[in-house]
Parts: structure tokens; sequence; C-alpha cells
């Protein structure tokens, strides 16, 4: 199995690392064709690695590959890729659903009652901007922060390698998120463009080894 960790990991960073030179070079093909080689590889990790599949984790990879491709071509399918983006939050959250029934009341209203009020903080100071952000984007970064409270919860109840993986894979995926947002819709760079994904690339790696910690205990 150690052979097969290794083959598939490193098939899955060098193909991740290889498709950030196909980024804004107008050769959109050859950009889908690796990055659809990168999450087969990640496919193959967990599949070999698991003694007993998660297909709600399985429908999440199958989901990755479908929106990776539509939003290589965001001009014409960019509305279908953002709905299988919305779809991943979900099904992230009800990967880290376990929270809602393993968490202590009083506990989760310490962090809770904070955390919203965090949230407010921040709403009031990006208000200016939403306007120009689409509401299925804003969709997107509401379900990301249930994803990441829920798993932040889980990290509590349970300090362990699985949710340790799974919580700091969803935390990079809620910076993208936010940065995929403002490159967008605010101001336009390169290096956004470059940060997000490879944040993308290693959060998907890690709520892989998560998903595998899981079946393997």
């Amino acid at each position: 199995m150690i052979k097969k960790i290794n083959f598939y990991s490193a098939g899955y960073f060098l193909a991740c690392l290889l498709s950030l030179f196909f980024i804004d070079v107008n050769v959109s093909i050859t950009e889908m064709i690796i990055k659809i080689i990168a999450l087969v590889f990640l496919s193959f990790l967990y599949l070999s690695s698991s003694k007993k599949i998660n297909y709600i984790y399985l429908l999440v990879l199958m989901n990755s590959i479908a929106s990776d491709t539509f939003l290589i071509f965001e001009d014409d399918f960019l509305v279908l890729g953002t709905i299988l983006l919305l779809v991943n939050r979900v099904l992230y959250v009800i990967l880290a659903r376990r929270a809602l029934f393993e968490t202590n009341i009083k506990a989760l209203l310490t962090y809770l009652i904070p955390g919203l009020l965090l949230f407010t903080v921040i709403f009031i100071l990006l208000k200016p901007y939403l306007y120009q952000i689409s509401s299925s984007f804003l969709l997107i970064g509401i379900f990301s922060v249930i994803a990441i409270s829920l798993s932040f919860f889980n990290y509590l109840n349970k300090m362990n390698r699985k949710n340790k993986f799974f919580l700091f894979g969803i935390l990079l995926i809620v910076i993208a998120d936010v940065l995929i947002a403002f490159n967008k819709f605010l101001e336009y760079q390169l290096v956004y463009v470059i940060t997000y994904t490879l944040m993308y690339y290693v959060a998907r790696y890690l709520i892989c080894q998560s998903m595998i910690e899981e079946t393997n205990r």
C-alpha cells in the first residue's frame, strides 16, 4: 500500500504543479486534461488506500472533476461550474455533519456566538462590495462557513489526524473561495489565481488523507 500511496501522491502533485504553467496562456484543453489527470491520481490514491469506500467523498471527487472542467471554460460554462462548486460545498457539510450530534451544547454556544459576531462584522465591512458578487458565490461562502464550523467542532471533539486533516483542508478551501471571489469580482491578479489554485490542490489532498484515515482506523 505504501508504494501505491507514494506513486499516486507523487503523480497527483506533479500534475498539479504542471497545470500551473498553463494558467492564463490560452491552452484551456491542455489545462483541463492535466487537472483531470491530477484528480484521477487522487481518486486512485483514495480507492487503493481505503478499506471501506465513503461514497459521498467519491461523489466529491467526481464532482470536482466536472466543476474543474467547466470552470476552465468559464465563458461558456460559468453557471454550471459554479453550481457544481456549490454542490461540493454541500457535500463537505454532509461529510462533517457528525459534529451536530456529538458536540456538547455548551461548547457549541461558546464558539458559535463569537463566530456569528465575527461573521456579522465581516459582512458589514464587505457589504458595499457584495452587490458585485453573484448569489451563487454568496451561497458557496455560506456553506463553506458551515463546513469549517462543523469541521472545527469535530476536531474539538476528537483531536485525531482525520479531523485535523479535514479541518485544515476545509480552511484552505474557504480562504481560496475568498480569494477567487475577490479576484473575479473586485481585482484580477494572476498571482491570486496561482495562489488559490495551489490552496485547492493542497486542500483536496488533505481531505483525501482524512478520508483514508477514517476508513483505516
